[in-house]
């Protein structure tokens, strides 16, 4: 029988995180010099919600409801509904989820503390290493 990767195969572990009240602009320097699309925000070592570059650029079109984009934190424009998903999930369902539901991205859980994160990035490249696996002969140059 063949072994099912588990989400600690697959996620990025000990993802870097910021408190809600962090200055917007220091969030968006922070991913740019990680370069990280995805930020766990967190509130007294609980996570509440997750910031992505999607979420910032949302922020900064017309309409918003703060008049100067650098007077935001974190919280005011993080999302609050999240997918969190205990770090012992089996892979295929954390998959079907974020399929079934459009989820982005999956912050994990051990324990109910922040283990990881898992984003559609992390899957796209476990997916393309299984595919070399399984279909690139072992000696074959290209594979990297």
């Amino acid at each position: 029988m063949r072994h099912m990767p588990t989400l600690t195969e697959v996620m990025t572990p000990f993802p870097q995180l910021v408190d809600e009240s962090t200055d917007i602009n220091d969030a968006i320097t922070l991913m740019a010099e990680k370069q990280f699309n995805h930020l766990p925000v967190v509130q007294n070592h609980e996570v509440v919600g997750l910031l992505s570059t999607a979420d910032i650029k949302l922020a900064q079109m017309p309409g918003h409801k703060m008049t100067e984009f650098t007077e935001l934190t974190v919280g005011d424009i993080c999302r609050r509904r999240i997918y969190l998903v205990d770090l012992h999930t089996r892979l295929d369902e954390v998959l079907d989820k974020m399929s079934a539901e459009a989820w982005d991205a999956a912050v994990v859980l051990r324990e109910g503390r922040l283990a990881g994160i898992f984003t559609s990035h992390d899957a796209c490249r476990a997916f393309s290493a299984w595919l070399q696996k399984e279909y690139l002969p072992d000696d074959d140059p290209g594979v990297a």
